[in-house]
């Protein structure tokens, strides 16, 4: 284990991340204006037409939302391949999960570039989520509308996030795969507020007590794709929000390129590079380290979501269980920062797609 603090700078963020022929690779002070991917002039061994990139470009925004008593997962996810919308609902004290989903075409869902006065969204008779941004303005709307789903209550929900990037410092990467095939990721938490009606019930989202992490994600992933990815949040024992994200991925250099960060008060501290081991399998306990002695995290499951499709040309193995984090984190000034029965969720992905 290393003694000494692990580093990893944060540059001024640039209007768009692919100019002059290259990505321009690093962890930002700031949201990107433009993400540009699809600008990128030969992300694989030849040039494309712009819409076979796009066709290879993963695109998706994702939001996980608490209140302390239930935790909400959104997600707007176009693979191209693999394209869907989800909307998980889990009663936390009564351990009751309410999954809707829906595998739509890939033309069918429009995901923005970006945060500054955007929307992404699917909209169908039945099954609807929006999600507008104006960082200009510290704008995040998110609202669905779901309906006639084999037997589930029907859902309306409406939540507003207070995404001010000065206030609530985001977690903004560009990373290699390779020299020319890139990922890029806009994450922050932050304070929400609003409801779901579910069925006959209504359940709040007050912002004293609710947060909400977003995921504006682009990337030519590697063929297959396997991660593993861990994160948390809710509020220390002074109501400040607080919470941590942590990948292990195909990136190159993971010293120099990771998104693991924690979120405390609004302030970033970034992360080194960590490992997830699970001795007892999926279903035990998870552990989360890094070589640093800055992340020791145990991730206990309660509730799980697996995927298993193999359709020869097409394989997807996922779990994906909730649960809580106990253990600690140290802040950017080496605070110890613990981590007390912490709600989040882990997955363990694989995609040859």
């Amino acid at each position: 284990m290393s003694t000494s603090s692990y580093k990893r700078p944060l540059q001024p963020a640039p209007e768009r991340l692919f100019e002059n022929g290259k990505f321009q690779y690093a962890s930002f002070d700031g949201p990107i204006k433009n993400p540009n991917l699809i600008d990128a002039e030969k992300p694989y061994k030849w040039p494309l037409p712009r819409f076979l990139k796009w066709m290879q470009l993963r695109e998706w925004q994702a939001f996980q939302i608490s209140n302390g008593t239930h935790f909400v997962m959104v997600a707007i996810y176009n693979a191209k391949k693999i394209s869907l919308v989800q909307f998980i609902i889990y009663d936390i004290v009564n351990n009751k999960k309410f999954r809707y989903e829906k595998k739509v075409a890939p033309w069918s869902i429009d995901v923005a570039t970006g945060l500054f006065g955007t929307e992404s969204a699917y909209v169908s008779k039945n099954f609807s989520l929006i999600a507008k941004h104006d960082l200009n303005d510290n704008l995040l709307e998110l609202s669905a509308s779901i309906r006639n789903q084999k037997g589930l209550p029907d859902v309306k929900a409406k939540f507003t996030g207070l995404h001010d990037t000065i206030q609530f410092e985001p977690m903004v990467v560009s990373m290699p795969f390779s020299e020319k095939k890139a990922m890029y990721s806009h994450k922050c938490l932050m304070p929400v507020s609003g409801s779901i009606q579910f069925g006959k019930d209504v359940i709040p989202f007050p912002e004293k007590i609710s947060q909400l992490i977003i995921d504006d994600h682009k990337g030519y992933y590697p063929y297959p794709t396997i991660y593993d990815w861990v994160t948390g949040m809710g509020r220390d024992a002074d109501g400040k929000i607080i919470g941590f994200n942590c990948t292990d991925n195909q990136i190159l250099n993971h010293e120099v390129n990771n998104e693991n960060c924690l979120w405390q008060d609004g302030k970033l501290s970034v992360l080194p590079p960590i490992r997830v081991t699970r001795p007892e399998g999926y279903k035990g306990t998870w552990y989360v380290k890094d070589n640093y002695g800055e992340v020791e995290l145990e991730f206990r499951p309660v509730i799980h979501t697996a995927v298993d499709v193999n359709l020869l040309i097409l394989r997807s193995k996922y779990q994906g269980p909730y649960g809580f984090f106990n253990g600690f984190i140290k802040n950017r000034d080496g605070e110890k920062v613990e981590i007390n029965e912490m709600f989040g969720m882990g997955e363990d992905f694989y995609l040859r797609a």
